[in-house]
């Protein structure tokens, strides 16, 4: 496995994973980011890496993207998917929850239970609950599908027609 920090204003950086991958096809791919400038699905695409994050992201997170390509999947992070499907225009309504408001909104939209979110952030159940009847409050939401839809952009499928991948 190789994780890589890259400019993607770099011309050089579209080709650097078929390079990497020349001497070992099986190697898993993950490249760090820079939050700044927007980012395309066709420039995501050629990349053609098995993980992708921004830089700065939490070490969970980091955690979360190297087991999936251990493991053989593709991985994105969720800030990435908000700036593809999201209009660059509009404002960003995730940035009124608090961090952990945020935090819990991404593992709600990545489908995790109220209890595995309680697991993993050390919380109780019931605080889960609460942190999401405020994010539904501040998002004026019905529930968890319209969250995931939400989190995942108006371009994204409605919530119950499936998901489709950009990796």
């Amino acid at each position: 496995m190789v994780i890589v920090g890259v400019d993607l204003a770099d011309q050089q950086t579209s080709g650097l994973s078929s390079r990497l991958k020349a001497g070992n096809s099986t190697l898993g791919i993950i490249f760090i980011v820079q939050p700044t400038g927007r980012l395309d699905v066709r420039e995501i695409q050629t990349l053609d890496v098995d993980g992708l994050f921004l830089d700065g992201i939490s070490h969970r997170f980091l955690i979360e993207c190297v087991n999936a390509v251990a493991a053989g999947k593709k991985w994105i992070d969720n800030k990435i998917v908000q700036q593809l499907l999201m209009p660059g225009s509009q404002p960003q309504p995730m940035s009124r929850l608090t961090g952990r408001e945020t935090e819990i909104a991404d593992l709600v939209s990545r489908g995790l239970r109220n209890k595995t979110i309680a697991q993993r952030l050390h919380l109780s159940e019931g605080t889960v609950k609460m942190h999401l009847h405020h994010v539904y409050e501040k998002l004026h939401l019905g529930g968890r599908a319209e969250l995931a839809w939400m989190t995942h952009g108006k371009a994204a499928e409605r919530p119950g027609m499936g998901r489709t991948g950009l990796l």
